[in-house]
């Protein structure tokens, strides 16, 4: 069925004959229209989003679906989009798949090509081949002003591919490649690598472990010969995208016994078997530059072909001294080693963070204990964990353990293990994750009780998954309004999502009005498994959600894009919600522009604010916390305030006047903070 015609929210069309405005310190003007050009953007499953302040990115929605039958709405989207790219210069990214520009190709395309101020540009295409992204491939040459290029599930031909060679072998701009969605062949994988070693741009490369396949020999070979002598690269990531796929590590972690410039090296979803360990330990004690390694859901094994490799990482870290953050998977590791690894990790002299993944069950006291006697539990994060039947009774000495994952459905004894493994939770003041899957037979009256007398008193817990399999509850009994009042009690969470539990109309009311009147709930996803409850939580919390200040993420699945209305209005304050939390956090971390500062001014209490400078500084959230009060000091003061505001270039000074009436700065700071309350940053206009 073709898309229904926009509804016109926004009562206007964009006026893309404007000239960019932005500066510096100052903002563009169309980012007060962004909702006028996301209405056109919408029904082809794109919009405009602050990638960071004063910048735009254009790209894709989540989970939209899109018309098959759209071509009106996506010609006008392509020429909306050519005139967004040559008139603003605030337009610094771009993600394509190869729909929008299958019948507009040349026009994009050529304006993409013009575009100055394009830092980033994205290309996705479905699984299906397509002749227009081979020649858009085929022309990456011409983007000689580019930083950062993705390039996901292109099916590369013979000219695509020396494409994408000559622009890394002849690129002054680019300093991020990321392919680690490109499945490379032997032949395409020489021709990257051949590119790759004439670079001298890029600091960050992430690849498909695909590109090292142990029968492309040639490639492999070239890759630890780039490997060795590159000085440029500074970030390595290879991920592999099939957790059966074989891993092959040595073109990866041999050259990095000579490089001396690679900082990180993260290896994502990869086998790691025993003599992959020993060539992953005999690099570390020869390396002297590597101070990130991350293996990240690597499923680790020891097949007994060699010894431990609990020795193999206590020699290896021995002789390391440069190794400062660490992240490993611990399902080999035996009860009796725990002790003597986590040891060596904690007398390490420059680790500062280690990340412990997965941990078998009967293990998971062992390394919880080791780490509580070391000097330094703040160097150890335990990731999500299983709470096994053993696990369960020691949950509360377990202090060490802030995410936990509690799932019993597959189990005949389910509601027994529920019972013990819930009873605990009160005791569990460290506990900031849960994850609570069950089957909704064993959703008895105890376990009810359990879970909504946690919910209500918990201070702790700041993100919950709550997943209920085989939903049948009765009309009569309602379990899920109870619950819904414990979630309105709670006044921690801020990441909640729900599955599997259907809500009638007035439990949605009760949802809504939770979501209207937290000042904690950032992020909500719910899956009631029925399109249309789903579409009646969107419509109902659309009619008043501007005021929410809160939400920076909501997620109810699939939807049509097609159809602008509730979902829109939904997301288009969502975006604006991130755009103040993103120019928020600059100011916090030391951009001192207007607009920024008015950001932190109103959302200086908002949790994603601590959030997002724990993210940019790497610090954690006491420091956080910490950093965004001492900056909020700078907006209060009458110098501080005047100078950002753009009224003074450094601070206020008044001449005396004869009849001694009291200046502005004869002011006490009582006084003037007085009037602040009833001025704010967005009340001075910017000077024409």
């Amino acid at each position: 069925m073709p898309a229904k015609k926009k509804s016109g929210l926004c009562g206007s069309r964009p006026n893309y004959r404007t000239p960019c405005t932005s500066s510096e310190d100052r903002l563009c003007n169309i980012f007060t229209d962004l909702p006028v050009w996301n209405e056109f953007f919408w029904p082809v499953g794109f919009e405009l989003r602050e990638l960071s302040p004063g910048k735009l990115s254009f790209v894709h929605v989540p989970d939209a679906r899109v018309p098959l039958e759209i071509r009106t709405e996506e010609k006008e989207a392509a020429k909306l989009l050519q005139r967004l790219l040559a008139h603003h210069r605030c337009v610094v990214s771009v993600d394509l798949d190869c729909e929008l520009f299958k019948h507009h190709q040349q026009m994009i395309c050529g304006e993409l090509r013009r575009c100055e101020s394009l830092e980033k540009l994205a290309l996705r295409v479905p699984c299906y081949f397509t002749e227009k992204s081979l020649k858009f491939v085929a022309k990456l040459p011409q983007f000689d002003r580019l930083r950062e290029l993705e390039l996901s599930r292109v099916r590369f031909d013979r000219r695509s591919v020396v494409g994408l060679s000559k622009l890394l072998a002849s690129t002054q701009s680019l300093t991020t490649l990321n392919i680690t969605e490109q499945d490379v062949g032997p032949e395409d994988a020489v021709a990257i690598v051949e590119g790759l070693k004439q670079n001298s741009t890029i600091t960050k490369l992430l690849i498909n472990a695909s590109l090292l396949r142990e029968a492309h020999q040639e490639a492999n070979t070239m890759f630890a010969d780039f490997l060795c002598k590159n000085k440029t690269l500074r970030t390595l990531g290879v991920t592999s995208l099939f957790r059966g796929a074989s891993s092959y590590f040595r073109p990866i972690i041999e050259p990095l016994y000579q490089n001396t410039t690679l900082t990180e090296l993260n290896l994502i979803g990869m086998n790691v078997n025993s003599p992959h360990y020993q060539l992953i330990t005999d690099m570390l004690r020869k390396n002297r530059t590597l101070t990130s390694f991350h293996m990240v859901d690597c499923f680790c094994y020891n097949n007994g072909r060699i010894s431990s490799p609990v020795a193999m990482w206590l020699e290896a870290l021995s002789k390391n001294n440069a190794l400062e953050e660490l992240t490993m998977d611990l399902s080999w590791i035996e009860p009796e080693e725990c002790g003597s690894l986590i040891g060596a990790l904690a007398s390490h002299k420059s680790l500062r963070k280690v990340t412990v993944q997965t941990v078998r069950d009967n293990c998971v006291a062992h390394i919880c204990r080791a780490i509580r006697e070391t000097r330094v539990p703040n160097r150890f994060f335990l990731d999500q964990q299983q709470v096994s039947e053993d696990t369960a009774a020691k949950l509360p000495e377990c202090r060490e353990l802030s995410r936990i994952r509690i799932d019993y459905s597959l189990s005949p004894r389910e509601s027994e293990l529920l019972h013990d493994a819930l009873s605990q939770l009160p005791t569990c003041g460290h506990v900031k994750s849960l994850h609570l899957s069950m089957r909704e037979t064993n959703f008895d009256s105890s376990v009810k009780s359990f879970i909504e007398e946690y919910i209500t008193k918990t201070t702790a817990l700041t993100e919950l998954d709550l997943c209920f399999i085989a939903n049948a509850w009765t009309t009569v009994e309602r379990p899920q309004r109870k619950l819904l009042q414990a979630l309105s009690k709670n006044k921690g969470i801020r990441w909640l999502s729900i599955r599997g539990i259907r809500f009638d109309e007035t439990e949605t009311d009760m949802l809504v009005d939770m979501l209207h009147s937290s000042r904690t709930l950032c992020y909500l996803s719910f899956f009631p498994d029925d399109d249309d409850l789903a579409l009646l939580l969107v419509r109902k919390l659309s009619a008043n959600v501007s005021r929410n200040f809160t939400l920076l993420r909501f997620d109810v699945g699939l939807f049509d894009a097609g159809r602008i209305g509730d979902k829109f209005a939904i997301d288009d304050v969502v975006r604006r919600n991130n755009a103040l939390v993103t120019r928020a956090a600059d100011f916090v971390t030391g951009t001192n522009h207007k607009h920024c500062a008015a950001a932190a001014e109103l959302v200086r209490l908002h949790p994603g604010l601590v959030m997002k400078v724990q993210e940019l500084k790497s610090m954690d959230e006491d420091e956080a916390v910490s950093r965004i009060k001492d900056s909020l000091k700078d907006i209060i003061e009458l110098d501080d305030f005047m100078r950002l505001s753009g009224v003074v270039k450094n601070g206020v000074s008044c001449r005396r006047r004869d009849d001694g009436q009291k200046q502005l700065t004869d002011l006490n700071f009582e006084c003037w903070l007085h009037i602040r309350q009833y001025l704010k940053f967005d009340d001075i206009l910017n000077s024409k």
